[in-house]
């Protein structure tokens, strides 16, 4: 299989800010993706929730001085963060649904990265970005405040499905643009054959059954990516496979993990996954970048 970008492609970037500290260092984020992707246009958007105002404020004239005193802070404050070497726009909304206004806009400016905030120890439960990366028709990138500036490994995660192809893909972008030193990657697929599931096998029958999931596994990777990085095969054990790949990203010391998700399917379910999903929900210092498709 012919892993060569095709073509260069054009990232642009709809940054979500939310006033709160995981705001710096979203935007100190913006520069590092400059030396990783090809940025193309970038805006930071943010959503005044009318459910939360008083009612005097609620009147357009109202919200219009609200949304004027956001831009004014916000370019006070992205200048001295992102540096004068990217173009920007700033958008405000006033929404009831900031997923709602979310997509409307970065239907508007063409975006097709979505950058978000994953806070592990800010106060703030995810909800927003959880549900995002369901319904948006593009990648999520979710950024921790606990990020490393200077990332050295990024993992691929691999389950041989759809999704292969373009976690690859995404991966390869990275590999064409970046102007970092020394970034390395790790294609990794969980082994599903948990040790639980195997009631009445001995550790050594265990060990055998495992050890031929992982050479099928590593031999039907060679033949489908010769050029890549060989495919490390993790027995899952007594974890479940998102716990089991957390688990890695963290002894690794991982900065970046590219994994598929699956969007809405349907207008009565937002299920994206059950790893990606369960991934969302696990502690973690690494960005995560869920793809859904490859940009030519």
């Amino acid at each position: 299989m012919n892993n060569n970008m095709a073509s260069t492609p054009k990232i642009n970037v709809i940054a979500g800010l939310d006033l709160s500290e995981i705001d710096e260092a979203l935007i100190q984020y913006v520069k590092l993706l400059s030396a990783l992707l090809p940025l193309n246009k970038l805006v930071f958007f943010h959503n005044i929730k009318q459910s939360e105002l008083p009612e005097a404020f609620k009147n357009p004239d109202q919200l219009n001085t609200i949304a004027n005193t956001i831009k004014k802070k916000l370019r006070a404050t992205i200048p001295a963060l992102l540096g004068d070497q990217l173009d920007y726009e700033i958008e405000v909304s006033a929404e009831d649904y900031t997923e709602l206004s979310f997509t409307q806009v970065a239907r508007r400016k063409q975006s097709n990265l979505a950058l978000l905030g994953n806070k592990q120890h800010l106060e703030g439960n995810g909800g927003l970005a959880h549900k995002l990366i369901r319904m948006l028709p593009f990648e999520t990138l979710l950024v921790p405040e606990t990020y490393n500036p200077e990332p050295k490994k990024i993992i691929e995660a691999i389950d041989f499905s759809k999704y292969t192809p373009k976690v690859m893909k995404w991966g390869n972008y990275i590999k064409k643009h970046s102007r970092l030193p020394a970034l390395s990657f790790q294609p990794i697929n969980i082994s599903k054959l948990s040790w639980k599931f195997f009631p009445g096998l001995s550790n050594a029958e265990i060990r055998k059954n495992t050890q031929e999931d992982l050479k099928i596994k590593s031999e039907k990777w060679a033949k489908l990516y010769p050029n890549a990085s060989p495919l490390k095969v993790i027995p899952a054990e007594d974890k479940n496979i998102a716990s089991a790949l957390m688990y890695h990203v963290k002894q690794e010391q991982a900065d970046l993990l590219i994994m598929g998700v699956q969007g809405v399917t349907s207008l009565t379910t937002l299920f994206m996954g059950s790893v990606a999903n369960e991934v969302l929900y696990l502690e973690s210092n690494a960005c995560l970048l869920f793809v859904k498709h490859h940009i030519e």
